[in-house]
């Protein structure tokens, strides 16, 4: 019998090395969390690289995102730009860089001294503007307001959907990255088991070993 124990022992380390290099090869949770926050998908196919349809739809919607952000931001920009201009050469004052009391005020007046004489005879002291050159805008009829008008409000609808856009990104990102860490999880539940059986039974020619490893 004593002539089988090297053999036995040899058995047992093959068992344990093939064991820890398993081990090694599983995903790690933290990791499959920290990389699908950084780009959606990634965790998943950091656990599985055959299999992370998953990770596919964040992928593609953080792509769909991306580019819509991107795209929204292009056309708020546009918007800006047209509406400045368009109050500059028609109302003959600059908007940029106003406060957005001015910039609402010269779309629903025709002129300063218009505004300012509202504001007084509704005993709005604070709300009167200086009567300097820049602040003396005059709209030559109702129908270039209007335009102005349209121009910002198209703008400001634009601008205000950009912070959603982020928020979703963000929220793909976290559900990506909760998916993928349990994932990890389950994926880790399944270590390696191993087992060595050493039949009972011993033949002429020498005793009889069976070893089973399960995955």
């Amino acid at each position: 019998m004593r002539q089988y124990i090297p053999v036995l022992l040899l058995l047992i380390a093959f068992v344990t090395a093939s064991a820890d290099r398993s081990l090694a090869q599983q995903p790690d949770p933290k990791i499959a969390f920290l990389k699908s926050l950084a780009v959606p998908g990634w965790g998943h196919h950091h656990i599985d690289k055959d299999n992370w349809q998953r990770g596919q739809y964040h992928l593609a919607a953080d792509a769909v995102l991306i580019l819509s952000f991107a795209g929204f931001s292009i056309h708020s920009n546009n918007l800006q730009q047209n509406w400045f201009a368009y109050g500059r050469q028609h109302a003959g004052v600059p908007i940029e860089g106003r406060s957005r009391q001015f910039q609402l005020a010269v779309g629903d007046y025709n002129s300063l001294e218009a505004y300012n004489d509202f504001q007084a005879r509704s005993r709005n002291w604070d709300q009167l503007f200086d009567d300097v050159p820049q602040n003396r805008w005059q709209w030559s009829d109702r129908a270039e307001r209007q335009k102005y008008r349209d121009l910002r409000s198209r703008f400001e609808r634009i601008d205000q959907q950009l912070p959603a856009l982020l928020g979703l990104m963000v929220v793909n990102r976290v559900i990506s990255g909760i998916s993928a860490y349990n994932r990890a999880k389950k994926k880790q539940k399944s270590n390696v088991s191993s087992s060595l059986f050493l039949s009972p039974y011993q033949y002429a020619d020498g005793l009889v070993a069976n070893l089973r490893i399960t995955f």
